[in-house]
């Protein structure tokens, strides 16, 4: 996910294994990653003020201090701790002073009561949200994708009528096609939807990726909306 050196899209270190850690020693933060039980554990030593990570990512069998929750607060770095199937678990973000931040949130309330205002923005994601789809399978000048791809776009249309029915419809319809894309080898038949399933919700490594991606994601999402990026 962080090429040191090079304009990244997300600045993340992702620690898996047994005893992954985040602490602090000399005033210095300490990952250790383990991601194979069978070598011996990555360790990197950064002074927070230039650690490249934005995000740090601990998944499965794993601690963390608080003296480094409380270091990386200070410096605004976010921690996302994942179960071991890759489910999120929690966002930590840092708790920060900020009238705008306030102003943001007490919008964002008075929005959410609004039922007109709340609709709106409810279907502009979700369009977004196909649109992206659409434009996803797209770009892959796939055949076998067509079908697929007019359904989203007939459901699309159809947004203004019920738009949780059409959200739960047009996943199911872009995963089925997103499924097609997948070699076989990677074990991969439909996306395990979070509120569906419990401890089997990684079933493969797509699945996986996704539940890591979406983490990620999700911690963004939480640091925009108080206001801290």
């Amino acid at each position: 996910m962080t090429l040191l050196g090079k304009n990244n899209h997300y600045n993340v270190k992702f620690l898996k294994g047994y005893g992954c850690s985040t602490t602090v020693k000399d005033s210095k933060v300490i990952l250790k990653d383990n991601h194979d039980p069978f070598t011996k554990s990555e360790t990197e030593e950064w002074h927070v003020n230039n650690m490249p990570y934005e995000k740090i990512v601990l998944s499965g069998k794993g601690y963390i201090s608080t003296e480094a929750l409380s270091i990386l607060s200070e410096n605004n770095r976010n921690v996302i701790l994942l179960d071991t199937y890759g489910k999120p678990v929690t966002y930590l973000n840092p708790v920060r002073e900020s009238t705008t931040a306030t102003k943001y949130r007490m919008g964002q309330y008075d929005t959410f009561r609004d039922e007109s205002k709340r609709n709106y923005l409810a279907r502009q994601i979700t369009k977004a949200k196909i649109d992206s789809q659409i434009k996803f399978l797209e770009s892959n000048d796939n055949p076998e994708l067509l079908k697929g791809i007019e359904k989203l776009k007939k459901h699309r249309d159809e947004i203004y009528e019920n738009i949780l029915h059409i959200e739960a419809v047009t996943s199911r319809i872009y995963f089925g096609e997103y499924f097609k894309l997948i070699p076989e080898r990677f074990d991969f038949h439909s996306r395990n939807f979070p509120l569906r399933v419990k401890k089997d919700k990684a079933s493969d490594v797509v699945n996986g990726l996704l539940n890591y991606g979406y983490a990620v994601l999700g911690g963004k999402s939480q640091s925009l909306s108080t206001g801290l990026d």
